[in-house]
């Protein structure tokens, strides 16, 4: 539990999150592409980045790791040949980006679900989000392809939560 809010506190940090809530459509239609495993659009779920503020959380993750690593092997990395060092230089300034490119995109996700479960409690009160994320997500590609209007769609999906 603790972690988790540490976790929320850090993306908090990160993101600019909006304080209007997300329209129904767009709640479900980001259920929809988090439970098929797609990448979210921030805009429509009311976050976006702060670059400068991800890259120092970034920056401070890896010099946990590095400092440990470079009290350990600087015997090892002393020694060897300047060229040699050039390189490895290259290779793991290359690998950092590549990371930050992870941190910013598993990030992204985390806030995405987060803002998801959100808002979920203030469309769906009466329905925790871990149970029935899945049905609604169903009953939300069953009113796509019955092409069910906007203004029906909150009635629509508690109709056919009844029936189940």
């Amino acid at each position: 539990m603790k972690e988790n809010s540490i976790c929320e506190k850090i993306l908090k940090y990160i993101y600019n999150i909006s304080n209007q809530p997300v329209k129904l459509n767009r709640l479900l239609e980001a259920n929809l592409l988090l439970q098929d495993g797609m990448k979210l659009d921030g805009s429509k779920l009311g976050f976006r980045i702060r670059l400068g503020r991800a890259y120092l959380v970034f920056f401070i993750f890896v010099h946990i790791v590095i400092i440990p690593l470079v009290f350990i092997f600087h015997n090892a990395i002393k020694h060897l040949d300047c060229h040699f060092a050039i390189l490895l230089a290259i290779v793991f300034t290359s690998f950092l980006f590549g990371l930050f490119s992870i941190f910013k995109q598993q990030s992204g996700d985390k806030i995405a679900e987060l803002r998801i479960k959100q808002m979920w409690r203030v469309h769906f009160p009466h329905f925790p989000y871990d149970e029935y994320s899945k049905t609604i997500s169903d009953i939300y590609l069953k009113s796509l392809e019955e092409d069910v209007k906007s203004y029906n769609l909150e009635r629509y999906i508690l109709d056919n939560l009844s029936n189940i």
